[in-house]
């Protein structure tokens, strides 16, 4: 792995506050799957399989899949870590189909990972993607910014956060370009790091990210296969206010 692919997916790991973020998101996918009679599971865009782990910890059948091979290994070091055994397979949006993985019960794609489909068109081709790789009555859930508050405000900035450790502390500042016509958001991932001895040292990267806002999503997913969208603010079924929310989640199912 580089060192550019490892310090990504150790900054990742760090940003993001696993056990609060779950103990917050569980009860909503647990009762959704509960409702739904989900037993089988894929995680697209998976990452690390934070969430493909605490779904195997319900009983389910689950499949992680991700484009990145140093996210796929960052996987694998969880599944050990938390004694899981889970199928992690290497893919990208549009590819589902291909892989013989056979329909499941509900595929999740969380952690805003949908917006690095390639523009509107790479949306629609996901998403009938997806389409393939669920059952009949089966369930999608899509859990990403909500770019409607984005495109509003204009913001070009997100909430720092910081993380200090043994290691030294690390200053997550996120950065945000809006490009002409709105179809894509630019975002800039930097990383201030000081270690224990004082010193500096600063990492970036950009991501351009597809808009989807929920107008979208309620446009494309009827045409893709999907029916019944449910759209919400967060994970305690609140209805989506779409000038307030960070973020948005929705959920729909295969006809």
């Amino acid at each position: 792995m580089s060192q550019d692919n490892q310090a990504k997916v150790q900054d990742y790991d760090e940003f993001v506050d696993w056990d609060k973020r779950l103990a917050n998101e569980g009860p909503f996918y647990r009762q959704l799957f509960e409702d739904n009679g989900v037993q089988s599971v894929i995680d697209m865009g998976a990452g690390s399989a934070r969430h493909s782990i605490m779904f195997a910890t319900w009983g389910l059948d689950v499949v992680a899949v991700d484009p990145d091979e140093s996210m796929l290994a960052a996987a694998r070091r969880n599944l050990e870590r938390f004694a899981q055994d889970i199928s992690v397979e290497r893919g990208a949006f549009g590819e589902l189909h291909g892989m013989e993985l056979g329909r499941v019960d509900a595929l999740v794609c969380a952690g805003n990972a949908l917006p690095h489909v390639a523009g509107r068109d790479g949306l629609t081709e996901t998403l009938a993607d997806f389409a393939s790789a669920v059952a009949p009555g089966g369930v999608l859930i899509l859990h990403l910014l909500n770019h409607d508050r984005l495109l509003r405000a204009r913001s070009t900035t997100i909430p720092t956060k910081v993380r200090a450790g043994e290691q030294g502390t690390k200053v997550f500042v996120r950065i945000t370009d809006f490009t002409e016509g709105d179809e894509f958001i630019d975002f800039d991932f930097v990383t201030l790091f000081r270690d224990p001895a004082g010193a500096w040292s600063l990492t970036n990267r950009r991501s351009p990210h597809t808009v989807i806002t929920a107008d979208i999503l309620a446009r494309e997913l009827p045409c893709t296969g999907f029916a019944d969208l449910e759209v919400y603010g967060d994970h305690t079924w609140r209805q989506l206010d779409v000038d307030k929310d960070e973020s948005i989640i929705a959920v729909a199912w295969r006809r």
